[in-house]
């Protein structure tokens, strides 16, 4: 009977298993290619969202940097024992949103299963270290800039000599979309800083941009060279 019982209990197990497999077997092949936007929906789509589920879903929003997401599931996650990563994942998370101390609350629980990683060993050294960050005087100010897109990202802006301004961005909507966060392909935008603060219309760098992602450029002092 005993073996009987075990041998059940075992199939059972493994049924389970297979199901939930089966349920999201789309969504982890999405997650695995990074595909964590349309990952998201077939998360969320599962009826039983066990804690397997939860987890990817938090891990989802995580590379989507969708804290409030993310914290939201990693919450309910953390309500078990968790691998360090996890609650070094989720105090970023909480950073992101400002909740500082409650940011630090998942840090010392990372420090306490990873004492060896250096994230730990600089957290511990100085656990309020952005809050005193913030609390400096400004050394500059920020100004929303003509060239700015509503809709997609654009950053890693430089200025050369000559007021030639190159910045990278999402915003050609001809361009295929990325699977990650469903926004197009980067490009290298090229306009020309005026002398009333204004700049001109930006244009793709069409000698530089590929198919695929083009990354933050660097500029020699003289304009030659672009890295």
């Amino acid at each position: 009977m005993k073996n009987l019982y075990i041998t059940l209990g075992f199939m059972l197990a493994t049924v389970a298993v297979t199901a939930q497999t089966r349920e999201t077997e789309r969504a982890d092949k999405l997650f695995a290619r990074m595909e964590y936007v349309d990952a998201a929906k077939e998360y969320l789509d599962v009826k039983k969202k066990d804690d397997y589920v939860k987890k990817q879903l938090a891990e989802t929003y995580y590379n989507l940097f969708n804290s409030k997401e993310a914290i939201k599931w990693y919450a309910d996650v953390t309500k078990t024992p968790q691998d360090a990563e996890t609650y070094y994942k989720y105090a970023q998370m909480l950073k992101a949103e400002g909740k500082y101390e409650e940011s630090n609350v998942q840090m010392q629980k990372f420090a306490s299963l990873a004492p060896g990683d250096q994230r730990a060993k600089s957290f511990l050294q100085d656990p309020n270290y952005l809050p005193k960050l913030r609390s400096q005087a400004k050394l500059f100010d920020e100004k929303k800039l003509d060239i700015n897109d509503e809709k997609y990202g654009s950053f890693g802006g430089v200025l050369t000599n000559d007021n030639t301004f190159y910045f990278t961005s999402s915003r050609n909507t001809a361009r295929k979309t990325y699977g990650a966060d469903e926004q197009p392909y980067l490009d290298i935008y090229t306009a020309t800083y005026n002398a009333n603060g204004t700049f001109s219309e930006p244009v793709p760098l069409s000698d530089v941009n590929s198919k695929w992602h083009e990354g933050t450029v660097a500029v020699t002092a003289d304009g030659s060279t672009m890295y």
